[in-house]
């Protein structure tokens, strides 16, 4: 008798969940169970695989945006949740751009630039800058990415586009990582700014109105007025 976290969550018979040989992932061999991430029967995720994905989720800094992609993910519905991936990607070049094109020219253009050889000196600035392009790093970040994402909508934008892919969960997880990794450059995030981007400044009144629960307030006047301790003192 299976545990309902291994078993289907749409009720298909599933051979018995028991210790079989295999092989960890340190190359050693045991007894252990070799349990499904999804069902092999409707291709939906198992219980334990779903509270795993959202974990994983909770502390994945995932661009906003993607918000109903990940939804389709949890409902088991992958292909759809790639393809929303895409989609939102082609809308948040589309919108910051200015361009009415698709896919490969659309990610070709927007990010394309132009250099003086001589002078070294920026001819013609793209429609879309990660970053300020001063050096050859942040050149080269741009042409990079550039480069990628083209890839990205030419090879498994144009698959999902036109096939059916039956691959399960992981193609379809893997596609909205790549994509909030896109879209997280795409609002000037660069990863040759240290990778990290912190606000410089907090509305901490609106913060401090849009918090329902009374003792998170108190302990944020508690966080505000240590801070404004510390900084007197360090000065």
């Amino acid at each position: 008798m299976r545990k309902k976290e291994y078993s289907c969550p749409n009720g298909c018979s599933l051979p018995p969940r028991r210790k079989e040989l295999k092989q960890f992932s340190d190359g050693t061999y045991g007894f252990d169970f070799n349990d499904f991430t999804f069902c092999p029967c409707c291709g939906s995720l198992m219980p334990y695989s779903l509270k795993k994905l959202k974990e994983f989720f909770e502390v994945y800094d995932l661009h906003p945006a993607l918000a109903d992609a990940v939804k389709l993910i949890y409902k088991s519905e992958f292909e759809s949740a790639a393809r929303e991936a895409f989609v939102t990607v082609e809308n948040y070049l589309k919108k910051k751009s200015g361009l009415d094109l698709h896919g490969f020219d659309l990610a070709a253009k927007a990010l394309s630039f132009e250099i003086d050889k001589q002078s070294g000196e920026l001819k013609r600035a793209p429609l879309i800058a990660i970053n300020d392009l001063r050096n050859e790093s942040k050149r080269n970040e741009q042409d990079g990415i550039r480069y990628m994402l083209m890839g990205f909508f030419q090879g498994p934008r144009n698959l999902y586009q036109h096939n059916h892919i039956g691959s399960g969960a992981s193609n379809s997880i893997s596609v909205i990582i790549e994509a909030s990794f896109f879209l997280h450059l795409l609002d000037g995030h660069s990863i040759t700014q240290n990778g990290r981007w912190i606000p410089k400044k907090a509305d901490y009144q609106e913060i401090y109105q849009k918090m329902p629960k009374r003792i998170d307030r108190w302990r944020l006047i508690h966080l505000l007025k240590k801070r404004a301790r510390y900084l007197k003192k360090k000065n």
